[in-house]
């Protein structure tokens, strides 16, 4: 019998050598491609996750693929509708390379995973994107403590930016009986729920006295159902902090794909900067929403460019001598403080720069600074001088919540415990209420009028010197006032008398509008 393995043979050759010749045509017509073109060759695929937020719509503008596909890079983006808590569960997966969130929800859910991603920068602020809206009746006296009241209904989106709107207003400003008490919360699964909600009650008003949204709704409300903004995000800073944040491991394996990719980002920024048109026209295609909407939205998003970045945020100055800020450290610090409070975390970041990596923004720094570019640092607000009249005539925004200030006893002497609650308010003046000015208001318990007025007086204006000589807060910015026993603190339901009579003697941090001055 003859051997069949002859022919199995030559056929396998036959097979072998038309693979070759197909799959060598291939290659050399690939390379006979990118020889002569502009191209890097083989893309290779980034994969992101986020929502639909307006403040992440350039990671998908025609420009940024444009760019990153002349590198060699393309991004696939995956839209959870903003379920941060599945976000980081993938994320810490590795079915993600990068993720984009605001730092509390990092916070909040990437503990469980031991923060599987570290900021490589900072993308956008909200500066009004996020709001609480209602019936202007909610605030009889104009006063973020009139929401003290659990008797009020609020709704709001689970969380979310919303969320934590509503969890640092209750803690920056003491509303207790919201945080005792939470019959008046109204949970839902997003900003268009509420938004339906709140059309409801603009016609019943049992079903609701305030809303908690994000844009559009927030804009939707006010004009077409003739509701307030009663507290928003462009009333704040340093909160709600939008950062891109990369998986630990895709930083080891690949760090210039990283650079490259910010690299382009804050090209792309720097080209729609320049073309407000065209950016309208590219994020309302993106959005989904028509081009006025839009321009409206765009006034409560703050983009952070590279310059900005490493200037307001990480620390980086841009020359010798340059002031900067660790922007993010402090809003680490913040949140997480607001988080504890509310019993969202029991985090202790005693060290948050393990949460950083500010390397590829320091590269970039060395590399774009001499392209030009925007090169704004945030100039803080200056403050005039007022006069007694003037600061009396400032409307009210809320009195601040204060841990009790202590002094050394019989005097007004600040002792070291004192000392460190006014540092920490300062941080607070200084990274995330920088725009108002501060009545501080000095109180004391019952006993000689006279002598107590004179206590209370002394005591604020302690207060104010060691905010102006250790912080350098702008003296002209803040105004000290003594008012003894005259006026008492509001009563908590269920205090007992004693308890109440110690609350007396305080010192108050009540922020007031001063943008007529």
């Amino acid at each position: 019998m003859k051997s069949k393995k002859g022919p199995i043979i030559v056929f396998v050759i036959i097979i072998i050598m038309v693979a070759i010749a197909y799959f060598g045509k291939e290659f050399l017509f690939s390379e006979r491609q990118k020889n002569t073109s502009d191209s890097e060759g083989k893309t290779e695929n980034i994969e992101w996750a986020g929502d639909g937020y307006l403040g992440y719509s350039f990671l998908r503008t025609v420009e940024m693929k444009k760019q990153l596909a002349r590198k060699g890079l393309s991004l696939s983006f995956h839209d959870d509708n903003g379920d941060y808590a599945t976000r980081l569960k993938k994320f810490s997966e590795n079915e993600y390379d990068f993720i984009v969130l605001p730092i509390n929800s990092f916070l909040e859910h990437g503990g469980e995973y031991e923060y599987p991603g570290v900021i490589v920068s900072g993308i956008c602020e909200s500066r009004g994107a996020d709001a609480l809206v209602g019936f202007e009746d909610v605030l009889p006296n104009g006063k973020i403590n009139d929401l003290n009241n659990s008797d009020l209904i609020i709704y709001y989106t689970g969380a979310s930016p919303s969320s934590f709107l509503l969890d640092l207003t209750i803690s920056d400003f003491a509303l207790d009986e919201l945080k005792e008490d939470d019959s008046w919360r109204r949970e839902l699964g997003g900003s268009e729920e509420v938004y339906k909600i709140a059309q409801k009650a603009s016609k019943n008003r049992e079903i609701g006295d305030a809303f908690v949204m994000w844009e559009p709704e927030v804009t939707k409300s006010i004009q077409k159902l003739g509701m307030k903004k009663l507290w928003g995000s462009d009333q704040f800073k340093g909160y709600i902090i939008d950062v891109v944040v990369f998986h630990r491991d895709y930083v080891l394996k690949n760090p210039e794909k990283i650079k490259i990719f910010l690299k382009v980002y804050f090209r792309v920024l720097n080209h729609y900067s320049s073309r407000n048109e065209e950016m309208i026209d590219e994020l309302s295609k993106i959005a989904g929403i028509d081009d006025k909407v839009v321009g409206n939205m765009i006034e409560n998003i703050d983009w952070y460019t590279l310059h900005e970045n490493c200037s307001m945020l990480f620390d980086i100055p841009l020359a010798i001598g340059m002031p900067s800020n660790d922007g993010i450290i402090n809003s680490i610090f913040a949140c997480s403080d607001v988080m504890n409070r509310m019993g969202k975390i029991n985090d202790e970041f005693n060290d948050p720069y393990l949460l950083l990596n500010s390397t590829f923004l320091e590269e970039l720094k060395d590399i774009e600074l001499n392209r030009g570019g925007d090169q704004n640092s945030g100039k803080p607000v200056e403050f005039s001088s007022l006069t007694l009249k003037e600061w009396m005539n400032l409307v009210e925004i809320g009195t601040m919540r204060v841990n009790p200030i202590t002094f050394q006893s019989g005097t007004s002497l600040l002792d070291f415990q004192g000392e460190e609650i006014v540092d920490k308010v300062a941080g607070l003046l200084i990274n995330n209420y920088p725009e108002y000015r501060i009545i501080i208001k000095g109180h004391t318990g019952k006993g000689d009028e006279i002598e107590n007025k004179k206590l209370s007086m002394e005591r604020a204006k302690i207060v104010k010197q060691r905010l102006i000589a250790v912080h350098s807060i702008q003296a002209e910015r803040l105004h000290a006032a003594g008012y003894g026993a005259k006026q008492a603190p509001n009563k908590k339901t269920g205090e007992n008398p004693r308890a109440y009579s110690l609350r007396w003697a305080r010192v108050e941090f009540v922020l007031v509008d001063s943008s007529e001055f």
